[in-house]
């Protein structure tokens, strides 16, 4: 005998009756732990969906509780309460469902975005509405109907079913407002999510009809049905990324979306058919059937006029947008090209689009551009939407008068967009700027003024020649180096400069062959990258001395130049850096020999220039280290051959190079911005240095040089107030000796005037070395004239010397001031000195520098009296 059985695992499913045989008690239970085993996968799926995200997503985990809740309350309904006779509604059955539906119901709303359903308006709304009134009929009319028709449902079981029907509509209209509300991603998971709603509610109402119509076939099928629908539940809890994924929308989601609104229409028309049909199987729509078609007849056009009101708006929106954005292209400094799959031209704005003649639209654009770049444009932008586009391409096109012009082009690839399947080019006309960069890059490398190439032209081809370099080469580096150009700027002015320096390049340029390149790498600097074998670099360099020497006639005169040449073979191995070293190194050796001059580079300038630099590190610490000392010289009076004064000398005992000359270490000094620290060191020690000194008569004279560095700095007058003030000796016995090269330093009368308040004496140093100096002897309160040793040199046996030393000692007798010999080496000078009348003399022949306790030594022997061939007469020490 059969009986009623009714299943109790359905998950979050209404529970269905199934019709089974005493026989077939096995196959039940096995499909019931199947369904359960489902049932408890799919909730744990569920939960863990909702838990890895935040927001919408955790509508998935009131899904999973559901679930859960329709398994619990099916089981206890199986276990507590006996099934219904054959035949009849199960009404227990169906309610025990109905917390698990409605808990689905609010799962699915959970998972639906606020902001898109207010977006979507009162057509979202109408849409949703009208399916869940369709499906309402389709629910009267197959499913209550029949029940109706077969027994008597009154009172609770009548409720049951109705509100059963509610729920099961609701459900599904909730699933089509997620599939409409949501981004083009999500949408396919609301898809299998409304697949599994219309399995379960298909199911149920077949279950039911299968019950009350005794379709044993029917009833057999739930089971099968809800593994369905389980399974597409877990399908739409992994394929849903969220509310909030920006993904762009791609075709299957533009068709999802076409479905989702189409779904509603076609629900209704198939609620209409069933609803007319019905009468002719014999079966009278009940008033809740014809009630809920009625609403889906005023809901239709509600929803139509609410979709032209939309698309009515959209259209104007799209309109002005369109409007819009048109002007902005045709406006834009940047062209826009878009281009179809097949890369040919489905619009061109108006500034590529050439005058008369076939326009750009539908041509193919590698035939389009100039031909040299048509390969590399169609390799760019690749056969398909899988092609490489990234970057930026140049190509040409042809202007509106044919010319051909440089864009510059990013491409956009939206043809993966269904919306635009279209290639985006976003071209910007580079012609102007192509143009300027040209010109710069040739400023970058050419002379303004001569048109030769410059310095970095010039390192640039030197390198290129040295970088393929494999064999000894032939080729030299000439520098050649202009002598008066400084002298023409002061006498005519720059534009003479300009035509000197103009003509200076024509004629080096025409001395050179035609291999050869001339460049100009600084105001007075011209280069010669030549050629040749043997001398022929030797002979070169003399004709460029001789063209550059030759006058030059300007509309101001003439204009004498001479110069000198630094020469350096370009030997294998050599690198850019070290061949214009070199060079430089050659030229300043040149410079040295005097104008006309070329010199080889050799190694010793390498060292001599390695030496200077040593110095310069070396020098730096050289005081704290205990290398730096004083030397003094006597100065003495040739009438009575005593010693008046001494001059205190700067001297450095190198650990490396010994005892450095002061003319060798001194430069390096004042390049490397020491001399007036050093100066200032002197002047401290040579002050304290000068009170120990032994007195016999009158006390001695200190003489300290100062260089123009010093005067130039501004701090000589208050380094001479802290070296006296520290050390007490008398202002009146301190000499600054001022060389002649410092007289053109601007506060030079400012600091002579501040010493001479103070009581310290002015002496004019290497007098008769440079410049004539004999405006300052009446411009400046000078105590004493220090004649230069080249002006001695002959004075013994030159009657031009020896009247030029009498001037000199007449017009300082006359202006009263004192006249020191220094440098004095032999007897006849020092007879020729004495005889000219002149009052003081210092040198080698008198006394070589010597340390402080040798000059003591020489103070205290003979009562200061210092006289060639006296016993007290000594060496450096």
């Amino acid at each position: 005998m059969q009986q009623t059985r009714r299943w109790p695992t359905r998950g979050w499913l209404l529970a269905v009756p199934v019709l089974t045989g005493a026989a077939g008690g096995a196959a039940p239970l096995a499909a019931d732990l199947v369904l359960l085993a489902a049932a408890l996968v799919t909730a744990g799926l569920l939960w863990r969906t909702g838990s890895r995200g935040s927001g919408c997503l955790r509508g998935w985990r009131l899904l999973s509780l559901a679930v859960l809740l329709g398994v619990g309350t099916s089981l206890l309904a199986g276990l507590l309460t006996d099934p219904p006779p054959e035949g009849l509604f199960d009404a227990t059955g169906q309610l025990v469902q109905l917390p698990a539906a409605l808990l689905a119901l609010v799962a699915v709303l959970t998972l639906l975005s606020p902001g898109r359903l207010r977006r979507g308006g009162a057509r979202l709304a109408t849409q949703t509405a009208l399916f869940f009134c369709a499906s309402l009929v389709l629910a009267q009319v197959l499913v209550v109907g029949p029940a109706m028709r077969t027994q008597s449902l009154e009172g609770a079981d009548r409720v049951v079913l109705e509100v059963a029907c509610l729920v099961t509509a609701s459900v599904l209209s909730a699933v089509l407002l997620l599939i409409a509300a949501s981004p083009g991603p999500r949408r396919g998971a609301g898809a299998l999510l409304l697949l599994a709603a219309a399995t379960w509610a298909t199911t149920h109402g077949l279950a039911i009809a299968g019950e009350d119509l005794h379709l044993a076939a029917l009833g057999g099928a739930a089971p099968a049905g809800e593994l369905v629908s389980l399974l597409l539940l877990c399908l739409a809890a992994l394929r849903d990324p969220g509310a909030h994924d920006e993904t762009p929308p791609t075709r299957a989601s533009a068709r999802l979306n076409v479905v989702g609104q189409l779904l509603p229409h076609l629900v209704t028309v198939a609620a209409g058919v069933a609803y007319l049909g019905a009468p002719l199987l014999g079966a009278d729509p009940s008033p809740a059937a014809a009630f809920a078609m009625l609403s889906c007849l005023c809901l239709t056009a509600v929803h139509r006029a609410a979709a032209a009101r939309d698309e009515h708006r959209v259209a104007g929106r799209l309109r002005r947008s369109e409007a819009y954005f048109r002007s902005l292209v045709r406006s834009s400094s940047d062209a826009v090209l878009i281009l179809d799959g097949d890369l040919r031209i489905s619009w061109a704005a108006p500034a590529v689009e050439p005058a008369g003649g076939p326009g750009l639209r539908g041509r193919f654009l590698p035939e389009v551009v100039h031909p040299e770049d048509a390969v590399e444009v169609a390799a760019w932008l690749g056969e398909g939407p899988g092609g490489d586009v990234v970057g930026l391409r140049s190509f040409r096109l042809a202007d509106r008068t044919g010319a051909w012009r440089v864009f510059e082009a990013g491409a956009t690839d939206l043809r993966g967009d269904a919306d635009v399947a279209a290639l985006v080019l976003h071209c910007r006309d580079v012609t102007a700027r192509l143009d300027r960069e040209l010109e710069l890059r040739s400023l970058a490398f050419v002379d303004p003024l001569t048109g030769l190439p410059n310095r970095a032209a010039q390192r640039l081809a030197l390198a290129e020649l040295l970088a393929g370099q494999d064999e000894p080469t032939d080729a030299a580096l000439l520098i050649v180096e202009l002598h008066g150009l400084r002298a023409a700027l002061e006498n005519a002015g720059s534009e003479v400069v300009e035509t000197t320096l103009t003509e200076v390049a024509r004629r080096l340029r025409a001395t050179v062959r035609g291999e050869d390149q001339v460049a100009r790498i600084g105001t007075e600097l011209f280069s010669v990258l030549a050629h040749g074998t043997g001398d022929e670099h030797d002979r070169l360099a003399a004709r460029c001395l001789a063209a550059i020497e030759t006058p030059i006639v300007t509309d101001a005169g003439i204009v004498d130049l001479s110069g000198a040449v630094g020469l350096v073979p370009l030997d294998r191995g050599l690198s850019e850096g070290q061949a214009v070293d070199r060079a430089e190194l050659a030229v300043v050796a040149a410079r040295a020999a005097g104008s006309g001059s070329v010199r080889r580079y050799r190694s010793e300038l390498s060292a001599a220039r390695d030496r200077r630099e040593q110095l310069r590190e070396d020098l730096v610490g050289a005081r704290e280290r205990g290398e730096l000392a004083l030397a003094w010289q006597p100065i003495v009076a040739l009438d009575d051959q005593r010693v008046t004064g001494v001059e205190a000398l700067l001297r450095w005992q190198h650990p490396l190079y010994g005892e450095v000359p002061p003319e060798e270490f001194l430069p390096v000094a004042e390049r490397a911005g020491l001399v007036v620290d050093l100066q200032r060191w002197v002047l401290r020690e040579a002050t304290a240095a000068a009170l120990t000194l032994p007195r016999d008569g009158a006390a001695l004279k200190l003489a300290v040089n100062v260089s123009a560095a010093h005067l130039a700095a501004g701090t000589l007058v208050g380094d001479v107030t802290a070296a006296l003030r520290d050390s007490g000796l008398p202002p009146e016995r301190l000499v600054v000796e001022i060389a002649e090269s410092s007289l053109e330093v601007g506060a030079l009368a400012d600091d002579v005037a501040a010493l001479r308040l103070m009581g310290v004496r002015l002496a004019l140093d290497d007098f008769g070395s440079g410049r004539s100096s004999l405006p300052a002897l009446g411009r400046l309160p000078i105590d004493i004239i220090k004649l230069d040793r080249s002006l001695l040199s002959r004075v013994d046996r030159d009657p031009y010397s020896r009247a030029v030393c009498q001037a000199v000692v007449s017009l300082a007798a006359t202006l009263g001031i004192d006249v020191v010999a220094e440098g004095v080496e032999t007897t006849s000078q020092l007879t020729a000195l004495r005889a000219l009348g002149c009052g003081y003399a210092q040198g080698f022949l008198l006394s070589r520098p010597v340390g402080l306790a040798g000059l003591v030594q020489l103070l205290e022997s003979d009562t200061g009296r210092l006289w060639p061939g006296m016993a007290g007469r000594v060496g450096a020490s």
